[in-house]
């Protein structure tokens, strides 16, 4: 940093007269890490955090609000609990373009601002990339019919991103504010090999300390350019993980400690090195923030400034909540900690847990504690009572794809239970809960018949559960049963018409099944309640591709990248139709950006090598032939493909190869078979 920079700084450790830190206009480096349970930091898997800890304030008994990504990121930038800015679920829910957030507070107060996100859950479309200059979201998802329904990025890629944005930025004293998502430890848990040995074998652990990793290289990145006097560094944990606490293995059924504690650390110079042990939440960030920036904080917000004069309080609370079991037929669960006392309300007797003698949560001392448990109570049902509507989300299929490959699985929360008629706790099903997961894990493993056989007796002991019909119905299309899926579907829509993730699956069923005018207008009402659906009008294309009428597939495939141009899938197919509407260079561009989201895509690939084939340019093709190949070997139309180039450029022994090749692995009747036979035959005698 020059000289002129760094005196355009202003400085003020404390606020005159009031003995509070004010660190004046300085940067700003919040880094959530998803899925963070709060007893993994402070020993051998958190370096980073515990050298930013040693230098600022940790909150040792700080809490989420909710038990789920998108509205526990919500309330971190708001500085409102879910109630009060209509967040609740994944997915379903966005963020109102009207509620402030630290982003669009610190942007009008002349930050420059930017967000590099880990994964697809926070993507812009759910509302949190509000007042950010640069909301990098630019997540690839892979070709779906590959399987590749990864929807994050490592923390390598997400920090070389943070890094890179950083070391563009202009040295002329204008501060910044940058939010960085690392999602590495959210299952499913596969950290490199050298941090899962680090973690002594330990996955989730594994994770956290690769996590941690990234973090320090953040934060070396910021020394390096002479930053770190200058910089505030938050860094938080959005979720814990419960990995079997009380029967639950991931997160956001229930609302237990080790599923919503979580760390949070303040760390600049100037600020006095001690941990707090007073409860803290994820809705404190933004005031607490704004106060040691030295900027007020708007009226109306749920969370207090941490660091204000009287700030330490043993009566503080903490609220959470989960609405998600309301996706299984069960109720939701709201909670709260005050002091040493815990309260979980729902549809059964309310819990009370002392967590000063019970910090596990054994022993539910509600009937001991009734006045306690009464007026904690009575403040959750307050919070509830002044919430605002939700803004839903209308979800789209690639949506529900791409949540499900992160472990989520949304879907629209069912109908209320009939009058006199209560939702089950989501306690006394989570056994069937886990059973669920596991089923889901077995279809994603190819164990289909043992999902079908788990899913339709859950279906049947849960008939108030959307969620298991859709997957039921899902699972048997996957399973080669198109029409008993189509008719699941049918099931299920009498009872939620309305439902979005059952008419996209209904839709693809439909089509695998035949009945094509059946999934025509199936993606039509998705359409009807979401016209900015990229899968629905993605689905459109392949129908209308089906029958070749590649005019009006390439019109669905223009309008399917314009709304999602982040699907490997969706690029391909603009460039098969570009292809058959006569377009080489549109085409070509279209399979390049494919390329450019996934280097291996062995349809993308194929796709370059077709067009220049066709442009009389095989010799060339050649080698995208043999890179489809490479990713995909049992891809027999791209080894037909590679016979035709290498016979248009004499190289009729490798041509002669190649249709042999699709000979053995294409099925019988397909076009590819018949036409490796017609041109082997053709190659009759020649060399």
């Amino acid at each position: 940093m020059t000289v002129a920079a760094v005196a355009a700084w202003r400085w003020f450790p404390f606020a005159r007269g009031t003995g509070r830190p004010v660190l004046g206009r300085v940067n700003l480096l919040l880094v959530t890490i998803d899925t963070l349970r709060a007893d993994r930091v402070g020993g051998e898997l958190t370096p980073a955090i515990n050298t930013l800890a040693r230098r600022g304030t940790s909150f040792t008994e700080a809490r989420s609000v909710v038990p789920l990504t998108l509205p526990a990121h919500a309330s971190l930038m708001t500085g409102l609990l879910p109630p009060n800015h209509g967040v609740r679920l994944n997915g379903l829910h966005r963020l109102s373009p009207d509620t402030p957030t630290l982003a669009r507070l610190l942007r009008s107060a002349g930050y420059r601002t930017a967000a590099v996100i880990g994964a697809y859950v926070l993507d812009r479309r759910f509302g949190l990339g509000e007042g950010f200059e640069t909301y990098d979201d630019d997540i690839a998802r892979g070709d779906q019919e590959a399987g590749l329904l990864e929807a994050e990025r490592r923390g390598d890629v997400v920090a070389d991103r943070a890094i890179a944005w950083l070391e563009g930025q202009p040295t002329d004293g204008r501060p910044f504010y940058l939010w960085v998502h690392l999602y590495d430890p959210h299952a499913p848990y596969a950290p490199p090999l050298a941090w899962l040995e680090r973690a002594h074998g330990q996955p989730y652990d594994g994770e956290i300390a690769y996590a941690d990793a990234q973090l320090g290289r953040i934060v070396d990145a910021l020394a390096a350019r002479r930053l770190s006097d200058h910089t505030l560094i938050v860094v938080a944990g959005d979720h814990g993980e419960s990995l079997g606490d009380h029967g639950e293995q991931t997160h956001g059924w229930l609302v237990y400690e080790k599923a919503i504690d979580v760390p949070l650390v303040f760390s600049a110079a100037g600020l006095v090195a001690s941990p707090r042990t007073d409860v803290a939440s994820l809705v404190d960030v933004v005031p607490t923030v704004l106060g040691l920036l030295g900027l007020p904080a708007p009226s109306g917000l749920d969370g207090r400034d941490l660091f204000a004069p009287g700030a330490v309080r043993a009566d503080a609370d903490a609220y959470a909540e989960t609405q998600y079991p309301q996706a299984a037929g069960c109720s939701p669960l709201y909670a709260l900690v005050s002091g040493r006392w815990k309260y979980i309300g729902g549809p059964a007797a309310p819990e009370l847990y002392d967590l000063a003698v019970d910090p596990a949560e054994q022993h539910n001392v509600a009937g001991a504690h009734r006045s306690v448990a009464d007026a904690m109570g009575s403040r959750v049902a307050a919070i509830g009572s002044r919430g605002v509507a939700s803004v839903p989300t209308a979800l789209s299929r690639d949506a529900v794809e791409r949540l499900r490959a992160l472990g989520y699985v949304a879907a629209t929360p069912t109908a209320a239970p009939p009058a006199g008629a209560a939702a089950p706790s989501p306690a006394s099903r989570v056994r069937d809960w886990e059973r669920f997961q596991q089923a889901l894990a077995d279809l994603a493993a190819g164990r289909r018949e043992r999902a079908l056989t788990a899913l339709a007796d859950l279906v049947r002991q849960n008939p108030d559960a959307s969620l298991f019909h859709g997957n039921y119905a899902r699972a048997l299309d996957e399973s080669g049963k198109p029409r008993d899926a189509v008719d699941a579907y049918r099931r299920a829509l009498l009872r939620w018409p309305e439902n979005t993730t059952l008419l996209h699956g209904y839709a693809i069923a439909a089509r695998d099944a035949g009945m094509r005018d059946i999934a025509m207008k199936a993606e039509e009402a998705v359409l009807a309640l979401d016209p900015t659906d990229a899968a629905a009008h993605n689905g459109i294309g392949l129908l209308h591709a089906d029958v070749n009428d590649p005019a009006r597939a390439r019109a669905a495939f223009e309008r399917t990248v314009e709304l999602d141009p982040h699907v490997v899938s969706y690029w391909v197919n603009l460039g098969n139709a570009r292809r058959a509407t006569q377009d080489a260079p549109g085409a070509e561009r279209a399979y390049r950006e494919a390329l450019r989201l996934d280097p291996a895509s062995p349809d993308a690939l194929n796709g370059v090598g077709v067009v220049l084939v066709q442009g009389g340019r095989g010799a060339e093709a050649v080698s995208w032939f043999e890179r489809a190949l490479a990713s995909a070997p049992r891809f027999y139309e791209a080894w037909l493909n590679l016979g035709i180039a290498c016979q248009e450029s004499g190289s009729v022994v490798r041509a002669r190869e190649a249709y042999r090749q699709v000979l053995a692995i294409a099925p019988a009747g397909t076009g590819e078979r018949a036409a490796a036979s017609r041109l082997l035959a053709s190659l009759a005698g020649r060399e």
